[in-house]
C-alpha cells in the first residue's frame, strides 16, 4: 500500500490491521441477516403469507431510498413468481403510513404490509393497520421512539434490544437484508448468489441517503457500483 494511502486511511481513524478490508470489502464476510431482531420472525411471517396466497403490499416512500427499497422488494417478488402490490404515498400524503392508503390496500384483500424505510414511528397507523385485519411488518433504518409500533416484526438495526453489527443500513440496506433472509429460508428457485442484482439500487439508495460508507455499507457500495456499470436498469443505464 503507498505510504500516502496509508496516512489518509489512518487519519481517518481507521486501524492499520483494517486498511485491506477498507479498500477490498469481501462480499462473503456480510453479516447474517438473523443477527438483526425480529428478522426471523419476518422471514417466517412472509413465507407463511407466499406458502397460503395472501396478498402482500409492501409501502414505501417516495425518497431516494424508499423508491429504490421498494424496486428491490419489487425484483425479488417477481423473481420468485409472486404477486406484490406496491403502495407509494403521493407528497401530499406526507411520508411514512396513512389511513387514507391503509384503508384502502384493506379493501384491496391485503393482509400483509410490509414497509419499506418507513413505519418506526408509525404507531397509530400500524394499530389501524391491526384493526383492519392487516399484519405490519416494519422494516425501517430510522430511529425509533421510546414505544414501538405493534407491527408483528420491527426490523431496525437502531432497535434498542438490536445488536447487528452494522447499525448504518440505509432502508434499502434493510430491504436487502430482509431478502437474503428470505433467500436462506425459503425454498426459492434462485441461482445462487442472485441477490447481487439487487445491490445497484442498495448503492444508489446507501450514498443517496448519505449514511456512512463503513462497515457493510462500503461492501454494499463497492459491489452495487459493478452491477450498475454493467447497465440492466434502463433508467440508471440513462
Amino acid at each position: 500500500m503507498h505510504p500516502l494511502v496509508q496516512r489518509i486511511l489512518e487519519e481517518r481513524g481507521i486501524p492499520k490491521e483494517q486498511h485491506e478490508a477498507f479498500l477490498n470489502p469481501d462480499y462473503n464476510a456480510r453479516p447474517d441477516p438473523f443477527l438483526m431482531k425480529d428478522m426471523e420472525r419476518a422471514v417466517i411471517r412472509i413465507l407463511a403469507a407466499i406458502k397460503t396466497g395472501e396478498k402482500i403490499a409492501v409501502w414505501h416512500d417516495y425518497d431516494c431510498d424508499g423508491v429504490p427499497g421498494g424496486a428491490l422488494m419489487a425484483d425479488f417478488f417477481r423473481a420468485v413468481q409472486y404477486p406484490l402490490r406496491t403502495y407509494v404515498p403521493d407528497r401530499s400524503e406526507g411520508y411514512g403510513l396513512n389511513a387514507h392508503g391503509l384503508k384502502q390496500l384493506s379493501e384491496e384483500g391485503i393482509s400483509l404490509v410490509i414497509t419499506v424505510d418507513c413505519g418506526i414511528t408509525d404507531n397509530e397507523e400500524v394499530a389501524l393497520a391491526k384493526e383492519l385485519g392487516m399484519d405490519v411488518i416494519v422494516t425501517d433504518h430510522h430511529l425509533p421512539q421510546a414505544t414501538l409500533p405493534p407491527a408483528i416484526a420491527i426490523v431496525n438495526p437502531h432497535r434498542t434490544d438490536c445488536a447487528y453489527p452494522c447499525e448504518d443500513l440505509c432502508g434499502t440496506g434493510v430491504a436487502f437484508k430482509l431478502v437474503e433472509g428470505l433467500i436462506a429460508r425459503g425454498d426459492f428457485n434462485l441461482p445462487k448468489g442472485w441477490e447481487k442484482w439487487l445491490l445497484d439500487l442498495v448503492a444508489l439508495a446507501t450514498v443517496a441517503d448519505m449514511v456512512p460508507l463503513r462497515g457493510e455499507n462500503r461492501t454494499l457500495v463497492r459491489f452495487g457500483l459493478e452491477v450498475m456499470r454493467k447497465g440492466r436498469r434502463p433508467g440508471l443505464r440513462a
